[in-house]
């Protein structure tokens, strides 16, 4: 048997999408050889782009002389070397910009093209060419202007101005990134392109800092292309949305104690109750607090034959947290001449359709 030849892994997963005049390359990234071994210094990533026509594209003609085509007469547009390929063997990922597509198909009027890549080592041994992906580049729609956001709660509006408002018929993607994050996000955050000039995001997180933009797009993808991102705008929403006042308290006597119930509250964020009492028409005090899960609160220090008015307010898991409005009062009183029993015992059930 012959030696088996050993040669860079080729890249893989490639996509297109043009943003703004330029045409995106991305792809992944193993910078390895067909045996495992790792790429040395000297090693490099080639992008070439060949112009189709007609009768030379994907689906026209056999894929094997498609192949033979493209690596007989495409053009290197971008190489990655050096510093800049150890950052995308990291990510094990590449990105590559071409400009030179768009100049090209205004001076030809051919706009259809096709990218391939391939790998090289630091001797010299080439990969095979990733599969050519074709893309048609077009004039791209001036970006959405006039970006702006509002906060409420448990959502931020974006809403914008069209880039050109005679044109009709556009499509727009939003985009967010952390005001940390470097570089422009790779996805949307809306699952397909959307025709209205508004977006409401209900992912985020309060407290972070995030920057929006919006791209338009002159037709549904794919392949993606997309204007220019428009302006950013800095957004930091803050949870000062109090939950809503528990409902349904009520009193009883049980035993040697006053147990509470009260129906849940239904807040995503909600952290828990807190368990206020008073006596005689004074102020409240808060005597006790529960998690989220807790829908009852035991009084054990309440002293016979005084009336104790209750009151129950939920707070959330924002920091400070939020405290809502209190319930309506309860009262009750443990029996002044009753016998004492052993403490927290007591089998008086809650009154009917309250929950434990």
């Amino acid at each position: 048997m012959p030696p088996l030849r050993i040669t860079p892994r080729p890249a893989h997963d490639v996509r297109l999408r043009q943003t703004g005049p330029e045409v995106v390359i991305e792809a992944g990234l193993s910078l390895s050889r067909t045996d495992g071994t790792p790429l040395g210094q000297g090693a490099s990533v080639r992008v070439l782009r060949m112009r189709t026509t007609p009768t030379l594209r994907p689906g026209v003609v056999s894929a094997r002389y498609l192949m033979a085509m493209f690596q007989k007469d495409a053009k290197v547009v971008g190489t990655l070397t050096g510093p800049a390929l150890e950052q995308a063997a990291a990510a094990e990922r590449a990105v590559f910009r071409d400009a030179g597509a768009l100049p090209e198909a205004r001076e030809t009027h051919l706009s259809r093209f096709m990218y391939g890549i391939q790998v090289t080592d630091e001797k010299g041994e080439r990969s095979a060419f990733s599969v050519p992906i074709e893309i048609e580049v077009v004039e791209p729609p001036p970006p959405a202007k006039g970006l702006r956001a509002t906060t409420s709660e448990g959502q931020v509006r974006l809403e914008w101005d069209p880039g050109d408002p005679s044109r009709t018929g556009e499509l727009y993607n939003i985009y967010r990134r952390g005001a940390s994050e470097e570089g422009e996000p790779r996805m949307p955050l809306n699952i397909l392109p959307i025709p209205e000039r508004a977006y409401l995001d209900t992912t985020f997180r309060y407290g972070e800092t995030y920057r929006y933009s919006v791209r338009a797009l002159p037709a549904p993808p794919p392949p993606l292309r997309e204007s220019e991102p428009g302006a950013e705008v800095e957004v930091r929403p803050l949870d000062t949305y109090a939950p809503a006042a528990p409902t349904g308290l009520a009193a009883t006597v049980e035993g040697s104690v006053i147990k509470l119930y009260w129906f849940p509250n239904g807040e995503a964020d909600l952290h828990g109750y807190r368990i206020y009492r008073r006596t005689g028409g004074g102020d409240f005090a808060r005597i006790g607090e529960t998690g989220a899960a807790e829908t009852s609160f035991v009084d054990g220090t309440a002293a016979r034959g005084v009336r104790y008015d209750y009151t129950v307010t939920a707070v959330d898991g924002a920091e400070p947290p939020n405290e809502s409005p209190r319930s309506e009062a309860q009262s009750e009183a443990l029996p002044a001449d009753a016998e004492q029993p052993n403490e927290g015992a007591g089998s008086r059930p809650p009154p009917p359709g309250r929950p434990r």
